[in-house]
């Protein structure tokens, strides 16, 4: 196994599916820009979820999207790729060093040999400020590994997994926002109308006072369970 640098991958790149011969590395959009000396830069591309945000974000060029303190993104890449159909080069996501000082998470993750379609690349914002990404910006690199020799067992990765994988993490993203709307709202609630029909019952007396205390205890024993 040995890496690919520029050099071999300017012979081995595609720029378009139509008529690309089997072995050849496809990527679309190609841009010269994102070639590395050893690999590829992969950009933010047009579908985005993030874990502060209910639903998912469609981008235009020109868009962007914060990634709060401590939330998660799933970023789909602009990029789709279709490797050799000879099934002799792997691929690795790795992070970029601009992007991992600033205090989001590590990439490492890998690229089967038998791999099409956009990529999806969840990554962390583990920094204490929001972080600021746009449409078409660089935020990762593909380096790509010739096989000591071609696999043989199949990825069995659709690529219309990306939209299931959204589809979940919207799903999730929404039940951890009504889980937290419901661990605010719902102790003071039931300390407001705890206490208002213990006032209606017994007025201001030991009574209405005891039943206050036991609004609290409730309110705080379902704080604790809602997870």
């Amino acid at each position: 196994m040995s890496l690919l640098t520029d050099t071999d991958l300017e012979k081995l790149i595609a720029k378009e599916l139509n008529g690309a011969p089997n072995n050849a590395l496809v990527i679309h959009p190609y841009s010269d820009d994102s070639l590395t000396p050893v690999g590829y830069d992969l950009r933010v591309g047009i579908t985005v979820a993030t874990s502060n945000e209910v639903g998912r974000k469609k981008l235009i060029e020109g868009e962007s999207f914060a990634i709060a303190p401590g939330a998660t993104a799933l970023i789909s890449t602009l990029e789709a790729l279709r490797m050799p159909l000879d099934r002799s080069i792997s691929g690795l996501i790795e992070s970029k060093v601009t992007k991992v000082s600033k205090g989001l998470s590590h990439i490492s993750t890998t690229v089967d040999p038998d791999w099409e379609g956009h990529l999806l690349i969840a990554v962390h914002n583990h920094s204490s400020e929001k972080f600021t990404m746009s449409y078409g910006e660089t935020f990762c690199t593909i380096i790509f590994l010739k096989n000591c020799s071609p696999s043989t067992r199949p990825c069995n990765k659709d690529p219309g997994r990306l939209e299931i994988f959204l589809e979940k993490f919207d799903k999730e993203t929404s039940l951890a926002a009504r889980k937290r709307a419901l661990k605010e709202y719902a102790p003071p609630a039931i300390i407001l109308i705890t206490s208002g029909l213990g006032w209606y019952l017994f007025g201001n007396a030991p009574g209405f006072a005891a039943v206050v205390g036991v609004s609290v205890a409730i309110s705080q024993f379902m704080a604790s369970k809602i997870r």
